[in-house]
């Protein structure tokens, strides 16, 4: 599981999706297509798995489609970032990372572009061994404003 999935527990709870389209999906991978280490088809293969995610997510009843319910514009994620997270790590001897391992994670708390997420970590028998929290920075896309409207 990583971190960015973690921080994205916020705009799940939100219902905030992740992609806002097709067209937003490929303008997202064609910004990550830059002279580095990086796999460029890894990386599409990533960024596609998570709009899968998605998809399932919305199909299944997780997340709500918010423009469906209400005349007002559907909110879109325009930047999130990890200010600070831990990891508490409960009865150390008494697990293995390579065994089943369940997490729960929750989103107590979001307001004024910011977000907290807390994580659970259990056992098969249900014995908690982890305990997360992070916070991020969390902002909705702006419209960009008419040039006509300048004074």
């Amino acid at each position: 599981m990583s971190d960015s999935y973690f921080i994205g527990t916020i705009a799940r709870v939100q219902n905030i999706p992740r992609f806002a389209s097709p067209s937003a999906l490929k303008a997202a991978i064609s910004k990550l297509k830059n002279p580095s280490d990086l796999d460029s088809e890894e990386i599409e293969r990533s960024v596609r798995e998570l709009a899968r995610q998605e998809a399932a997510e919305f199909s299944a009843g997780y997340i709500q489609d918010s423009s469906a319910t209400s005349n007002e514009p559907q909110r879109k994620m325009g930047m999130m970032v990890s200010l600070d997270h831990a990891i508490y790590f409960h009865n150390r001897g008494g697990f293995r990372a390579d065994e089943w391992l369940f997490t729960e994670m929750t989103s107590p708390w979001a307001g004024d572009e910011r977000g907290l997420v807390m994580q659970k970590i259990w056992t098969q028998d249900g014995t908690l061994v982890a305990t997360c929290v992070q916070e991020g920075v969390v902002r909705l896309k702006q419209e960009s404003p008419s040039k006509a409207n300048k004074l």
